[in-house]
């Protein structure tokens, strides 16, 4: 029985590893606009194929509300993702564009946190949990076997965000492939 056991440990563990060959992974930064500021985004993709991808975001916005008021605000998520390759260069495959969406989890902080202006008004946003969902584009370039340059612009719907549902990003950046 324990022979058993063993021969169908090793069967397994290299199945396993064989199928390991067929994906890879990649983490990713990069930095640029958000509204009213800065946003600074890391992934990490799972790789299923040459074409589709998994990914995993952070994201975290800086910026300041300056309609009437100079109103601070932070908004950081989460946001699981599914990515698929819309168009590659045919010849080189140095150029490609991604097309991918997913959920959004996360938490805004307005004016850090404290419901009153330096003016004595009272704000009727509040910091809390929000949630949503997110369209985006990645332009890729490959700059060699282990890095590529990104072009990344993202527009999250925030179901109930008192900052503003539609929040744009838009960045360029660095991927590494780790395997």
């Amino acid at each position: 029985m324990r022979n058993t056991a063993l021969i169908f440990v090793l069967f397994v563990s290299s199945w396993v590893f064989s199928q390991g060959n067929n994906f890879s992974s990649s983490v990713g930064f990069s930095g640029g606009y958000a509204e009213d500021g800065y946003g600074f985004k890391g992934t990490f993709n799972y790789h299923l194929n040459r074409n589709r991808y998994a990914q995993l975001s952070i994201f975290a916005a800086i910026a300041e509300d300056k309609a009437s008021f100079n109103i601070p605000y932070n908004i950081f998520t989460v946001q699981p993702g599914y990515f698929l390759k819309v168009w590659e260069q045919r010849n080189f495959k140095r150029y490609a564009l991604n097309v991918g969406g997913g959920g959004v989890f996360g938490y805004e902080i307005i004016n850090n946190g404290n419901r009153s202006l330096s003016n004595g008004a009272i704000l009727d946003a509040k910091s809390q949990f929000i949630y949503g969902v997110f369209l985006g584009l990645e332009g890729e370039i490959t700059l060699s076997n282990d890095f590529s340059l990104l072009l990344k612009a993202n527009e999250y719907f925030h179901i109930n965000s008192d900052v503003g549902q539609f929040y744009p990003y838009a960045g360029l950046g660095i991927r590494y492939f780790l395997f």
